[in-house]
């Protein structure tokens, strides 16, 4: 059952709460480490009792592809594909540089939600840094973490609304409802604390896209990007995916 702070800026539930609850409904079934996580939104997810039905595809002797369905009632609202790997032996492989980062340091960053209640922003404590790195650390669980991608998807489903598209300076009127939120990872976030080096564009025919680095506090940890249907807010359509 959601509680209140997995609410999104709409109706319904958040898409990285969404994408979080399928994520470790098939890390708690399935060895290895989730790399990536594509979630497909197929309508607003009701704050109302949800289920979960994992389904393997292939389960392999290091990799691992599973689906999940997210349902309210008889009703599927959302899918998600995720891949799985065994971890093995990279001691000798070459990694990205350390980018060490105090998040405490900048600004608290806080947003309302348009329904004016509480919701998954107000579950996170957000900073920004000078560069526009948004940080994100959870303060009240939305879902029991069991794996890092559960974890990251909260933060990295902002990637597409924490500032303008390229070619603006400020964010016309609009929604920005994303239908779907793809994330890859190749290590774990070491500590509480995931950055989002965020950037979009939109298109003349109102289709958008996000994209964005996600960090932890030593450095880079993945990518995510989303698609982005951009919609006036005086349109109903806007109201929901």
């Amino acid at each position: 059952m959601p509680s209140d702070f997995a609410r999104g800026p709409f109706e319904g539930l958040q898409g990285g709460a969404t994408a979080a609850l399928m994520c470790a409904a098939i890390a708690s079934e399935t060895a290895g480490f989730v790399t990536s996580a594509t979630t497909h939104f197929l309508k607003p997810v009701p704050m109302t009792p949800l289920s979960v039905n994992v389904r393997p595809l292939r389960l392999g002797r290091r990799v691992s592809i599973v689906d999940a369905e997210l349902s309210s009632g008889d009703s599927v609202v959302a899918v998600q594909r995720a891949t799985l790997i065994l971890p093995g032996d990279g001691e000798s492989l070459p990694t990205p540089p350390s980018q060490p980062e105090r998040p405490e340091d900048h600004p608290v960053e806080t947003r309302r939600a348009a329904h004016g209640r509480p919701w998954l922003f107000d579950s996170m404590e957000v900073r920004r840094n000078c560069a526009g790195v948004v940080w994100f650390r959870q303060r009240v669980p939305i879902i029991e973490t069991v794996c890092a991608m559960a974890q990251i998807l909260p933060a990295a489903d902002w990637a597409h609304g924490l500032g303008p598209p390229l070619g603006a300076l400020v964010r016309p009127n609009v929604a920005i409802p994303n239908p779907d939120l793809a994330v890859h990872l190749f290590r774990p976030p070491r500590g509480e604390w995931i950055g989002v080096e965020h950037s979009s564009a939109w298109s003349s025919e109102a289709i958008g896209t996000g994209w964005g680095a996600l960090r932890d506090t030593e450095g880079l940890i993945g990518r995510v990007a989303m698609s982005v249907a951009v919609a006036l807010l005086e349109d109903p359509a806007s109201q929901g995916r």
